[in-house]
């Protein structure tokens, strides 16, 4: 990496070929960062830093020398450890993960302010809603008729109901019966209809609530859209 772009609010390290990315997340970014301050509640006086690498090896070596310890999947491109962003990105196909940093700067917030560093309170299905919902990634489907579109052919494709409490990453959450992360932005999002603005960010520290939830969430999120699509 030999390139920088840098505001007020963040600062991103990438390499020559992935410019066009940069430049798309750090609009992004600027306005993630504020938007998240207020549903964290929180003032933010470091610089958010983000690391887009375009060699996997390359960005691997820089993941294990950061943990010092070989730890990472080889299906992972994207970490946030010691509060950055690192992402390999294919520059052929990089505008795709334009929202990569603004999702795993909620997972970054969400661990730090909420969970205060302790994984094992981590609800996988609710955190990966939530950054689905808030990072930009899925507001194409703020059209309703693609929202309608995208929701039928996920209860299609669903051919087990699971209990997203129990769900890990790995297998349990991606497999040919279900698809994890569409089932927690679903769920995230009937929550949000369901529930008040209030109720909806009050629920971001309340685990025990989100673990009643999340028993059946499914299959009251699929009666609640069958109903009003």
């Amino acid at each position: 990496m030999n390139r920088i772009l840098k505001t007020n609010n963040c600062i991103i390290n990438y390499s020559n070929t992935l410019e066009k990315l940069a430049k798309e997340t750090i609009n992004i970014l600027d306005k993630k960062i504020n938007e998240y301050k207020e549903i964290f509640n929180i003032e933010l006086d470091e610089l958010i830093k983000v690391n887009y690498f375009d060699d996997k090896e390359e960005f691997r070596k820089f993941i294990h020398e950061i943990r010092g310890e070989k730890t990472l999947p080889e299906y992972a491109t994207a970490t946030y450890d010691k509060g950055m962003i690192n992402a390999y990105i294919n520059d052929e196909k990089q505008l795709e993960r334009i929202y990569t940093a603004s999702h795993e700067l909620f997972h970054i917030m969400y661990m730090n302010y909420i969970l205060k560093d302790d994984y094992s309170k981590r609800i996988v299905w609710y955190d990966e809603g939530m950054a689905q919902f808030y990072s930009g990634e899925k507001d194409k489907y703020n059209d309703i008729n693609k929202f309608k579109e995208f929701y039928l052919k996920v209860k299609n494709n669903t051919k087990e109901i699971p209990n997203l409490n129990e769900l890990i990453h790995g297998e349990s959450f991606v497999n040919d019966k279900y698809n994890g992360y569409n089932l927690s932005y679903l769920s995230i999002r009937y929550l949000s209809e369901i529930l008040t603005k209030e109720e909806f960010i009050n629920l971001l520290g309340n685990f025990d609530e989100i673990k009643k939830y999340g028993t059946n969430i499914v299959n009251e999120m699929f009666n609640y859209f069958d109903k009003i699509m």
